[in-house]
């Protein structure tokens, strides 16, 4: 029996995804109409801004760029305490990617790969919003691009059918709630301003 076939019996017993129905019902219906070949092609490349890899290549420039390694503990720190929270949902709630029962397996073949740890919350949204949160309290005037860019890269995980809307929303919220309360209540207000001088 091959993985489509397990796929299916798994979609027709309802295994594992009972309480997501209307998630389901809504990307089915949103694929029908934002699908698109050229995004196809584009957004299982572009979804990688989330990733653990760009978080890093985030963390080793902003050190290079400031020369401070105060920063780079910093922000090493905040990366393993998001990490350490969304992974700590996801294999307590176990809950299983929605492309298993959208048939949307396809998608994710026109790109580098991906690891297919559990969907709740999403980890590229969690870090997207991280990221978004520090940048936009080094150059507050562009916080609306890195908010934008961030909800886009969410979106990207909704596209390509690796995530559940409430698990972007739910990893939008912990990026930027943990992010805004590791700067407001661990940095010194010297070393805001700082930040906010870079």
């Amino acid at each position: 029996m091959d993985r489509h076939c397990l796929i299916k019996i798994d979609t027709e017993n309802g295994h594992g995804h009972e309480k997501m129905t209307w998630e389901l019902n809504f990307m089915k219906w949103a694929n029908g109409w934002w699908s698109s070949p050229i995004l196809d092609q584009i957004l299982p490349w572009f979804t990688y801004l989330g990733s653990h890899f760009a978080v890093i290549l985030f963390i080793i420039l902003s050190w290079v760029i400031t020369k401070k390694r105060q920063i780079f503990r910093r922000l090493v720190l905040l990366y393993a305490i998001e990490s350490g929270v969304i992974y700590g949902l996801k294999y307590l709630i176990q809950r299983q990617r929605p492309f298993f029962f959208l048939d949307m397996a396809s998608k994710l073949s026109k790109g580098p790969g991906e690891i297919l740890d559990p969907s709740f919350p999403s980890a590229h949204a969690t870090f997207s919003f991280m990221m978004a949160t520090i940048l936009s309290g080094w150059f507050p005037r562009y916080r609306i691009i890195f908010f934008v860019g961030a909800g886009f890269i969410g979106w990207t995980r909704i596209y390509l059918g690796l995530h559940y809307p409430t698990d972007v929303i739910a990893g939008a919220i912990l990026g930027y709630g943990i992010a805004r309360g590791y700067i407001y209540f661990y940095l010194p207000r010297r070393d805001n301003i700082e930040f906010n001088d870079v």
